[in-house]
């Protein structure tokens, strides 16, 4: 999945939970960064096994895009990070459990939305400047319907 669908799944269920005065919106966005950050293990990844232009975010999102010259994904997105992560987050709600909730909320279903495989699927393909795009219309038809669900939240 595209980052703008790691942002927007988490950050809405996080409002559907500031609604119900579970989170606070504040939490809800954080919910939605976290969500993206989760993805910065393509970024390390990519330092420790690139040849070539290390240190380069667009050389890192067109190999995890199109190249795919190396595997990205670190532990964390496996059972053993998401066990360790899980131990953090069960530690953390002892202090405070609607942040920890938050960060759960980004964390899992950061996972959650990288599981399904969507390798068949029909791909909308533009190339804008060096960036490769490749997003199924299925991701691009959940995003819209997640900003219509914020939009409608927020207003």
């Amino acid at each position: 999945m595209y980052p703008q669908t790691h942002f927007l799944f988490p950050f809405f269920i996080g409002l559907v939970l500031s609604k119900l005065n579970v989170l606070s919106w504040e939490l809800a966005l954080l919910a939605g960064i976290i969500g993206v950050l989760v993805d910065l293990d393509h970024y390390v990844e990519h330092i420790l096994h690139a040849k070539m232009n290390q240190f380069s975010l667009r050389a890192t999102w067109n190999n995890s895009i199109k190249l795919h010259r190396f595997y990205q994904r670190s532990f964390i997105h496996f059972e053993k990070g998401a066990l360790l992560v899980t131990g953090v987050l069960v530690a953390l709600a002892f202090f405070s459990w609607q942040v920890s909730l938050a960060l759960a909320f980004g964390y899992y279903s950061h996972l959650l939305l990288d599981y399904p495989s969507m390798k068949k699927e029909r791909r909308i393909h533009l190339r804008i400047g060096h960036l490769y795009i490749r997003e199924p219309y299925m991701e691009i038809a959940l995003d819209v319907l997640l900003m219509v669900g914020v939009l409608l939240l927020v207003l």
